[in-house]
């Protein structure tokens, strides 16, 4: 089994691509990892040799892309067919099943307010994603203050981070990596 933490410690910043312009420069950056948020089934052949080519994981956000089950058999698909390194994703079940499949699983939270953050608290218990995305991104350091004695899972923050600065600050707070579309972050 991969663990997360070893891809990072070289470059933290996962590219978020919500199109294929973006897939295009993303390659050619010092990202290690692309969470895909775009596109359909018939896509993913093209995504993932052009990410092997550069020797780059690729994490599908399995509720976004097109024509892909959001059950176990959609998943089972997925790696069957190595569409993909990973998934991303805001369903709890999922993550099992990936993991079930030999695929990373990263658990997508929202944390918006305190009924969530237990929620969110509960989920991470129960399935022991590989990591746990959490979004709005500065957030990320609350829920590390809030879960440190009780999860030990690598935090991941997405959303409103946009300069280097705010991402330096994200992992001196324990962030294991930042996720972005913000494609100026994805060099330094």
């Amino acid at each position: 089994m991969k663990h997360l933490k070893n891809y990072f410690k070289k470059y933290p910043v996962i590219a978020g691509l919500r199109n294929d312009q973006m897939l295009e420069k993303a390659v050619k950056s010092e990202v290690i990892a692309f969470f895909i948020l775009y596109g359909d089934i018939f896509a993913l052949p093209r995504i993932m040799e052009m990410a092997s080519k550069y020797d780059k994981l690729v994490f599908l956000h399995i509720d976004l892309v097109e024509g892909i089950g959001r059950d176990k058999k959609g998943v089972r698909y997925l790696a069957e067919n190595a569409l993909c390194d990973g998934i991303v994703t805001t369903k709890s079940n999922l993550i099992i099943a990936a993991k079930n499949e030999g695929l990373m699983a990263i658990q997508r939270l929202f944390l918006l307010d305190s009924a969530a953050l237990k929620t969110g608290e509960n989920i991470l218990e129960q399935n022991q994603p590989d990591a746990v995305e959490i979004l709005p991104g500065i957030a990320a350091p609350y829920f590390i203050e809030h879960i440190k004695d009780r999860v030990s899972c690598p935090i991941i923050a997405g959303g409103l981070i946009r300069k280097r600065n705010e991402v330096e600050e994200l992992l001196k707070q324990g962030v294991l990596a930042v996720s972005t579309s913000n494609r100026e972050l994805w060099d330094w």
